[in-house]
């Protein structure tokens, strides 16, 4: 056996070498067992269901951020509902409580170093906490290799269970990688599909050449050509705006 100390009430925490999860006889506190220590254990509920993360990913391709077309030709090629393992780390940092999050698994997954946990909705996670069917990926990085870059004094460290849905799409014979936060819809990328600014750049240039011609016109023979350049503009913005905006209830 070897000895931890509870988290909680500060009595002692014989483990088995292996342990990952211990419930202190004393006050009934489950711990996590990192190398070193014991530490607090919760999971957050999934909030946001399969069907909203796929509505969440249907509404993010038909923004303005994305290419005209990816709506309607964007394939959800995966989609893996998981519980990816944090640290939560509670401290104190010149007289005021402050709470960072750490990855506790290595992982390439965009948005696993800046996940925000909300702590009201935490629970205590044990062997009887229901996952839904959420895959739960477990920890392979301990708790020390954070603790040298963390500023201020310990109030409470913790590994929280966050809810995650990886989803792969898709796109142009490209596939590409998003985390939807279960617990709020937030949604995290590396790289995505940018929607082409050659058509607008076009127009543009067009409005552009519609006015230098009306001003040397208005110059040179009569200032009713200056009408040109405010055509010029006026056409440039409204034929801009036409190109890169998607009907109203429709695809592109």
């Amino acid at each position: 056996m070897v000895n931890f100390t509870c988290p909680k009430c500060g009595a002692a925490l014989p483990v088995k070498p292996g342990t990952q999860l211990a419930v202190c006889s004393y006050c009934g506190t489950p711990s996590y067992i990192d190398r070193r220590e014991a530490i607090f254990f919760y999971i957050l509920p999934f909030s946001i269901t399969e069907e909203a993360a796929r509505a969440i990913f249907k509404r993010w391709t038909a923004g303005p951020s994305c290419p005209k077309d990816m709506e309607a030709t964007a394939e959800i090629t995966a989609l893996k509902k998981e519980y990816f393992p944090v640290f939560r780390f509670r401290r104190t940092v010149n007289g005021k409580e402050k709470i960072t999050s750490k990855p506790a698994r290595g992982t390439l997954l965009p948005g696993m170093h800046t996940i925000d946990i909300p702590p009201g909705d935490m629970i205590i996670f044990d062997s009887n906490s229901k996952t839904g069917g959420a895959e739960i990926l477990h920890p392979d990085i301990a708790i020390d290799s954070y603790i040298g870059e963390l500023e201020g004094e310990t109030i409470d460290q913790s590994l929280v269970y966050f809810p995650i849905y990886e989803l792969k799409y898709r796109y142009g014979g490209t596939e590409y990688d998003m985390v939807i936060d279960g617990s709020s819809g937030k949604i995290s990328i590396t790289n995505s599909p940018k929607r082409s600014s050659v058509s607008y750049v076009a127009v543009m240039a067009l409005a552009f050449v519609l006015g230098f011609i009306g001003t040397l016109l208005g110059f040179l023979i009569t200032p009713v050509f200056f009408l040109l350049i405010i055509a010029g503009i006026f056409a440039g913005k409204i034929l801009a705006h036409k190109v890169v905006k998607k009907p109203e209830g429709g695809n592109a």
